[in-house]
C-alpha cells in the first residue's frame, strides 16, 4: 500500500499562475487552491495541508497578513509556507522571513524549481516531525538567566578550545555549543577557500531563507538586526541570531559584547583553517613532483646505462673487426695507426659524455633527497602546529572543573 500523497495548497489570485503551479506538481501532490486571503485561511483550518504555496500581492488580506494569521493558530502554526512573489528584493525576503515564511518563489520561475523547493520543503518538515515526535517525552531544562561574568566566561572558554578544532564542522559544533549555552538558536556561514559553508543548531539544517539573508548581508556592516533576529558580521563568518531578547534590554546590550568576541575568534581560526588545507596540498604536490622527479632520474639512469653497455659492445665489435679487416686492406703502419687513433679517440669522448650524464644524475638525485627532507620537515611542522593545542583543550578542560557558571570578578 503506497502512502497517501502530500497535500499542497496553493493561495493565488491569479488563475493562470495557479494554474501553471498546480500542473508543476500535480503529478506527485494531492492540490487545492484559494482565490484570495480569506478563502485560503479557511481551506487551510477545513483540509490542514502539508504545504502552502502562498502569493504575496493579493487584494484583500496580502500573503504577509495570511501568513502571519496562519503562524498565530495552534493548529496552523506548524505548516511551511512558500511565498511566491514577483518582488525579488532583500526587503521583501525579510519580510517574508519575519512572518514565519520557509522558502521565498520569485515568479516567473520554472516548474522544475517549484516541484524542487515543494520537494525539498516537504523533507525538511518530515525530518522535522519525526525528531519532534523522538523529542516529545524528552525533558527540557529551562536555564536561568544567564549572568554577564559567565557569558564572558563561556566566550572565554570557547576561544580556547577553538585552537584545537580541526575542522570546520568541529568549529561550528564549538559555536553552537556555546550559543546553546547563552541561551540562542543559530545559524553560521564560513567563508573558506572551499566557497560558503553553511551550518544550523537544529536538526533539520539551514533553511533556503537563512542561507540567502546570510549572504546577501554580509556586507550589510557588522550588525544587521530585523525583529528578534540579529546577524553579526566578520570577514569570513556570518552569524544568524533567531531570538534576540528584545525584552531584557541590559542581557541584548551584552550578547551584542560576547557575540562579536566569539565571531573574532572564529574569524582568525577559519584562516588558520585556510592556512593548514593550503599547506597540506602544497605538501602532498612536493611529494608528487619529488615522487616524479625521482622516477624519471631512475629511468635516465637506467637508459644510460643500457646506452653505456650498448656502446661498449659496440666499440669491441668494431676493434675485432678491425683486426681482421686492416691487414687485409693494404694500408701502411701510419695509416693503420691514425685509423685506431681516432677510434680510440671517439671512443673515450662517449664514455666522458656519458661520465657527466651520470654526475649530473647524482647531482639531481641530491636536489630529490634535499626536496624529501623538506616535504618531511614541512609535514613534520603542520602535524606539530595542529596536534600542539590539544595540551590547550587540555588545560581548558580543567578549568571547568569550578563549573559552567564561575564568575570571573
Amino acid at each position: 500500500m503506497q502512502p497517501a500523497l502530500k497535500k499542497v495548497l496553493v493561495i493565488d489570485d491569479d488563475s493562470t499562475a495557479q494554474k501553471f503551479i498546480c500542473n508543476a506538481i500535480l503529478n506527485d501532490y494531492q492540490v487545492e487552491t484559494a482565490s484570495d486571503g480569506d478563502l485560503g485561511i479557511s481551506k487551510v483550518f477545513e483540509w490542514q495541508p502539508d504545504v502552502i504555496l502562498l502569493d504575496v500581492e493579493m487584494p484583500g488580506k496580502n500573503g504577509y497578513e495570511v501568513c502571519e494569521q496562519l503562524k498565530s493558530g495552534d493548529s496552523t502554526s506548524h505548516i511551511p509556507i512558500i511565498f511566491v512573489s514577483g518582488n525579488s528584493s532583500l526587503r521583501e525576503r525579510l519580510i517574508g522571513y519575519e512572518m514565519g515564511g520557509d522558502d521565498y518563489l520569485v515568479k516567473p520561475c520554472e516548474k522544475e524549481l517549484i516541484k524542487a523547493k515543494v520537494d525539498y520543503i516537504c523533507a525538511q518538515y518530515e525530518t522535522k516531525k519525526k525528531l519532534g515526535e523522538e523529542a516529545h517525552n524528552a525533558h527540557q531544562v529551562a536555564e536561568d538567566a544567564i549572568q554577564s561574568s559567565a557569558e564572558i566566561g563561556r566566550a572565554i572558554r570557547f576561544v580556547e578550545k577553538s585552537y584545537a578544532m580541526p575542522s570546520f564542522d568541529g568549529l561550528a559544533s564549538g559555536i553552537f555549543k556555546t550559543m546553546t549555552e547563552l541561551g540562542l538558536k543559530t545559524s553560521v556561514m564560513f567563508l573558506s577557500n572551499q566557497g560558503p559553508l553553511f551550518y544550523s543548531s537544529n536538526q533539520q539544517g539551514i533553511s533556503p531563507l537563512e542561507r540567502d539573508l546570510l549572504e546577501l548581508t554580509q556586507d550589510k556592516g557588522r550588525f544587521y538586526d530585523f525583529g528578534c533576529r540579529t546577524i553579526c558580521n566578520f570577514r569570513q563568518v556570518s552569524l544568524l541570531i533567531k531570538n534576540m531578547p528584545l525584552d531584557d534590554r541590559e542581557r541584548y546590550g551584552r550578547l551584542k559584547d560576547t557575540v562579536p568576541f566569539i565571531l573574532g575568534a572564529t574569524d582568525e581560526k577559519i584562516r588558520s583553517l585556510d592556512t593548514h588545507d593550503s599547506l597540506l596540498k602544497q605538501a602532498e604536490s612536493l611529494t608528487s613532483t619529488t615522487d616524479a622527479i625521482r622516477t624519471t632520474l631512475d629511468s635516465i639512469s637506467q637508459s644510460a646505462s643500457r646506452s653505456q653497455d650498448k656502446i661498449n659492445e659496440t666499440m669491441r665489435t668494431t676493434m675485432q673487426d678491425l683486426d681482421f679487416m686492416l691487414p687485409r686492406m693494404g694500408l701502411d703502419d701510419d695509416q693503420e695507426k691514425s685509423i685506431v687513433d681516432r677510434l680510440d679517440r671517439t671512443f673515450m669522448e662517449t664514455v666522458a659524455n656519458l661520465d657527466i650524464g651520470m654526475e649530473l644524475k647524482g647531482s639531481l638525485s641530491g636536489i630529490v633527497r634535499l626536496l624529501s627532507h623538506l616535504v618531511a620537515q614541512q609535514k613534520k611542522m603542520i602535524s606539530n602546529a595542529t596536534t600542539t593545542p590539544v595540551m590547550v583543550e587540555a588545560r581548558a578542560s580543567d578549568s571547568n572543573e569550578l563549573g559552567d557558571d564561575v564568575e570571573l570578578f
